[in-house]
This record gives C-alpha cells, structure tokens and sequence, in this order.
C-alpha cells in the first residue's frame, strides 16, 4: 500500500498549477502545505466528492519543480540594503513605416492594410 496522498481539487487551476487540499485548510499549489491522507481518508474524501482526486504522495513529489509566485515576493523589500540599482526600462521608441512611393509615415495598419492615403501606393509586403 502506498505512503500518504494529496487530494486535490480537480474543479479548478492556478495558471498550470494544481489546487490540493492544505494542512491549515483551504487550498494550495504548494505541496509542502498540503494534508496528507492515509489510502482509507483519501478514498473517503473522494467517495464523498468525486472532484476531490486523491494523488500518490510519491508521485505528486517526483513530479513538483521550484516556483516563485509573483504575489509573495516584493522587489523593494527584496533588494533593500543589497547595493542594487534598478533602472528604469527606456521607453522603446515606436517602429515607423514609410510609404514606398511618397516616403511618408504611416500607421502600421496602413502599412500592411493597403494603399497610402497621400499617394495610393500599395505598400503590402
């Protein structure tokens, strides 16, 4: 017989994250906070709930990987006293589109979309 299972709540997901039940109640992605279940409480918890699915221990631990959700985690507080300097990103400067007949800019719509208003020129690659 197998050591433990996570029960998961198969009605939802977090991005590609799997919901199991925690030890504190409610739900988690995070593994380490999850309940484990003997086979009996996990068999019971599903005859109960068929969207409750309980998961090998084993299994669901060979298979997790290191995440960092962005709501736990906070830059400012994470680099204060480190000595790091974020700049601010440069605003990128918008590609411009030139007419091929008249040499006037134009919207990427008008670009691709056709003819130049100025000189009619059909300017789709």
């Amino acid at each position: 017989m197998m050591d433990g299972f996570y029960l998961q709540d198969s009605r939802s997901y977090v991005g590609n994250d799997m919901l199991f039940w925690a030890k504190d109640g409610g739900y988690t992605t995070d593994v380490s906070k999850a309940q484990v279940y003997s086979h009996a409480e996990a068999q019971a918890k599903h005859n109960a709930r068929e969207s409750d699915i309980p998961w090998p221990k084993a299994y669901i631990d060979a298979h997790t990987r290191p995440a960092v959700d962005m709501q736990h985690v906070r830059r400012a507080k994470a680099l204060a006293g480190s000595g790091i300097e974020l700049h601010k990103p440069q605003r990128l400067k918008p590609e411009t589109y030139r007419c091929h007949g008249c040499g006037r800019l134009m919207k990427i719509d008008d670009y691709y979309g056709g003819t130049c208003r100025n000189c009619g020129t059909d300017n789709r690659p």
